[in-house]
């Protein structure tokens, strides 16, 4: 970097002057920079909106159980048809068994009587206080049932272990069925009080067993029958003990009906069995009118929430006249100005924006589509209850309201049809067009007859891509006419959340939006390269930004030269009239 000493000979502050100079010509860089903090704040207005979307989308899914996320954090739909609220189940003793009514729950009520519950095998040992290190290396092996079939695990026990350390071994012991390595299924713990080993199957029911054998004769079977047992078939105490689990026992109509689990289902109602009675337990099943009702209306307040604030956003005002600020008007201005005028200048990004303004569209002309071929009583909205609000100057329009009595009506009347009209998922057309793989030019055939292979290629290629854009808009028709209302309103907003991620990107959301809809993002990664129309427009506003600045650098040097040189005449100048000055005074 050059040091400069202007003005030593003018007087003048060359720095100032140039300064001054270079303002004006800052200005387009400055329109530029303004440009491109409006661009990036309309890009995070975007962004916004469309999380926005998605977390409408999965939170009211979720809400209403269309949505389950595995541990893994995978986001899975399930349909309408497996929702478990419908009905509502009630035990008339919840002591004796507690019932959930399961998807397939048919109204009315039922009486059953608890004789027995299910048990798994169990163990538990002699008083061990006496061996409780072991002297020698010892093996016993442990017979159980999995998945019905029996397996043998073989434990080993190391010199100096104790019984604890035998517990440990076999509640972790493993097992390998069909090349897949899984629990033994046997879980144990030692109580050194009593010096007692216990063991029990995780699974109940009449097929689980426990069967201790030695492996060998000397400490293998010494150990096996210092064992011994509570409650061991010992037939041939030699060989070793086995115990065996029982099932669970229920009456109904007169008929005893056993299952292996305390959790069973019977006629679709979910029952854990909990304790055994002396007389029988009403469970009830009727329709969740509440629940269902409760669900719906928060779904459809969630709904009234979004379009106040899209439409907001599109009706928010535009102050142009507020410019983004510059880094020097910032400095010149007092904190809480720069925030109200930042407020003003970032306002009504959205305003009368495209996208958002044709999503709302979209989904108020779907709000009164009929359904086709319901196979409930309903394929209208209007026909639950629920219809669009009158318009009132200044409301954004499209919100819904619900007739609390005929939404309830139609719940009693018809739970399933209800849920069919809100959130059916109708199935694609048949026939997807499909085409053959690209041809590759093998060994032996010739040039000619492969660019034949390749022309032909293309001519049917050309053939699927029509045919693909005729299905893909005849399947897009069948499934707003088969879908429900709810189910249109979410396709309507991936719909328009896909040309809002062309428009301005996916910003920190991309997996957000994966998993909306797992191939969200196919279109915006190939076609456009992950660069929406947002982001090229700030690089090039970057590019000219760099252009001008290198520009300016160039015209602010070419100004020091001029008043450099300019110095440097009236610097000579001075001299020689200095010259001249002394000859005359000679």
């Amino acid at each position: 970097m050059s040091l400069r000493i202007p003005g030593l000979a003018s007087g003048m502050d060359t720095d100032m002057m140039v300064e001054s100079m270079m303002k004006a010509e800052r200005l387009k860089v400055s329109r530029y920079e303004q440009s491109k903090q409006v661009s990036l704040w309309r890009q995070e207005a975007y962004n916004s909106m469309n999380k926005m979307f998605a977390n409408f989308i999965l939170n009211t899914k979720k809400d209403l159980g269309l949505n389950k996320t595995t541990s893994t954090g995978l986001v899975l739909g399930s349909s309408y048809n497996n929702l478990d609220y419908i009905r509502k189940a009630v035990s008339s003793n919840e002591n004796v068994a507690t019932v959930r009514a399961g998807k397939d729950a048919v109204n009315g009520s039922y009486s059953i009587k608890v004789d027995k519950l299910a048990n798994g095998a169990s163990f538990t040992s002699a008083d061990m206080k006496d061996k409780e290190t072991f002297e020698d290396d010892t093996k016993f092996s442990i017979t159980t049932t999995i998945n019905g079939k029996d397996v043998v695990k073989e434990i080993e026990i190391k010199k100096g272990e104790s019984m604890s350390d035998v517990a440990k071994k076999i509640s972790s012991a493993k097992v390998t069925i069909d090349d897949k390595e899984v629990d033994l299924g046997v879980t144990a713990f030692y109580d050194k009080d009593n010096g007692r080993l216990f063991m029990q199957t995780t699974a109940t029911g009449l097929g689980t067993k426990i069967e201790l054998k030695e492996v060998d004769e000397g400490s293998s079977k010494d150990f096996v029958e210092a064992l011994n047992g509570v409650g061991l078939d010992a037939n041939d105490p030699k060989r070793g003990h086995k115990t065996e689990g029982t099932d669970a026992q229920i009456e109904y109509n007169g008929i005893k009906l056993n299952y292996s689990s305390n959790n069973i289902n019977f006629n679709g109602i979910n029952i854990e069995l909990k304790a055994t009675s002396t007389d029988s337990i009403t469970m009830k099943v009727d329709t969740n009118v509440d629940g269902i009702f409760d669900k719906i209306t928060k779904l459809i307040d969630d709904y009234n929430e979004l379009v106040d604030k899209a439409g907001g956003a599109i009706g928010e005002k535009r102050y142009s006249n507020y410019q983004p600020l510059s880094q020097d008007e910032k400095k010149a201005m007092h904190e809480d100005d720069v925030k109200l005028w930042t407020e003003k200048a970032k306002s009504g990004m959205l305003n009368r924006d495209e996208n958002l303004t044709r999503i709302l569209q979209n989904i108020r002309t779907d709000l009164y589509k009929t359904l086709d071929n319901p196979d409930g009583s309903f394929n209208h909205i209007t026909q639950i209850g629920i219809s669009t609000e009158k318009y009132a100057k200044g409301s954004v329009g499209g919100k819904l309201q619900i007739d609390e009595q005929k939404l309830r009506e139609a719940i009693m009347e018809d739970p399933e049809g209800v849920m069919e009209l809100l959130f059916k998922e109708a199935s694609s057309l048949p026939d997807k067009p499909s085409i053959r793989t690209k041809p590759v030019q093998e060994e032996g055939v010739s040039d000619e007859e492969f660019a034949k292979d390749m022309d032909k290629y293309k001519e049917e290629l050309e053939a699927y891509n029509k045919e693909l854009r005729e299905y893909e808009k005849a399947n897009k028709k069948h499934l707003k006419e088969n879908n429900g209302i709810f189910t249109n309103i979410y396709d309507n907003l991936i719909d328009g959340m896909k040309s809002i991620i062309d428009k301005s990107g996916t910003g920190e959301e991309a997996d957000l939006f994966r998993n909306v809809k797992s191939n969200m993002l196919i279109d915006f990664v190939t076609t456009k390269s992950s660069i929406s129309d947002l982001d090229k427009e700030v690089l090039e506003m970057n590019k000219r930004i760099d252009n001008l600045n290198i520009l300016l650098a160039r015209k602010e040097q070419s100004y020091y030269a001029k008043f450099a040189n300019m110095e440097k005449m009236l610097a000579q100048m001075n001299s020689q009239s200095s010259w001249i000055g002394q000859q005359l005074m000679r």
